[in-house]
């Protein structure tokens, strides 16, 4: 049950961020009418994603949001004020990270979330969490064009770059099997629906059992189908 009172404070979050240097970042021109089109569907999507979250996750326990950026900031608000937990996030764009943490900051929440600027496998390495949010990550075209463009069908067959496929597959898989070594078990995996097969595939090699909930809610920018995996011992 998400409260009243932390809804509003992801109000005033939102309020304080600095959405023109938001566009700067997300956009080479036109951010401000990207944001005048994604800023209330985030936070709105935000607190669905967050409402489905609040319904699965203990209190307590802690979170790795993995590429965190302005759509995960209600559903990391809402576990760290309203269930307890400690949440993480990671990000490659530290500009991202710096205008999010002067939000919070604005808000005096400056201490809830543990955001860091970069390589979400170095921050995962030695931690501990029960959930990991993978949303986007791996479908992003700048880091993965290869399989960006194999995956929403950019690219045909013939066009292929074999070799650069190769190379971006072996990367993401260890990158996949690096978040998820540590993940404690029963544990929670968020990732959209396009994503799901890395860990499918992480699981094949690792000898556990996922579980793909039913319910799907919207990424809250770019709108891909985000679902729940429940990630149990073999």
């Amino acid at each position: 049950m998400i409260q009243a009172a932390t809804l509003r404070l992801c109000d005033h979050v939102f309020e304080r961020l600095d959405w023109a240097r938001l566009g700067e970042i997300y956009c080479d021109e036109g951010g401000d009418a990207f944001w005048a089109a994604h800023r209330e569907p985030a936070r709105r999507l935000g607190g669905d994603w967050a409402r489905a979250l609040a319904r699965r996750l203990p209190t307590g326990g802690t979170s790795l949001y993995v590429g965190a950026g302005v759509a995960e900031l209600v559903p990391m608000l809402v576990e760290a004020c309203d269930l307890g937990r400690r949440v993480v996030g990671a990000n490659l764009r530290a500009e991202e990270i710096e205008v999010l943490q002067a939000g919070l900051r604005a808000c005096d929440l400056g201490a809830r979330i543990d955001l860091r600027a970069g390589d979400a496998a170095a921050v995962a390495e030695g931690g501990r969490y029960d959930h990991l949010a993978v949303v986007s990550v791996l479908t992003d075209p700048e880091t993965w064009p290869q399989l960006s463009g194999v995956t929403y069908g950019r690219i045909p067959a013939v066009a292929l770059d074999v070799q650069a496929f190769t190379a971006e597959r072996e990367r993401a898989r260890r990158l996949v099997g690096g978040l998820c070594a540590g993940l404690t078990l029963p544990g929670l995996v968020t990732t959209t629906v396009d994503e799901v097969a890395w860990f499918l595939d992480w699981s094949d090699q690792s000898g556990v059992s996922i579980e793909a909930d039913d319910e799907v809610v919207e990424t809250a920018i770019v709108g891909d189908p985000l679902g729940f995996l429940a990630v149990r011992s073999g």
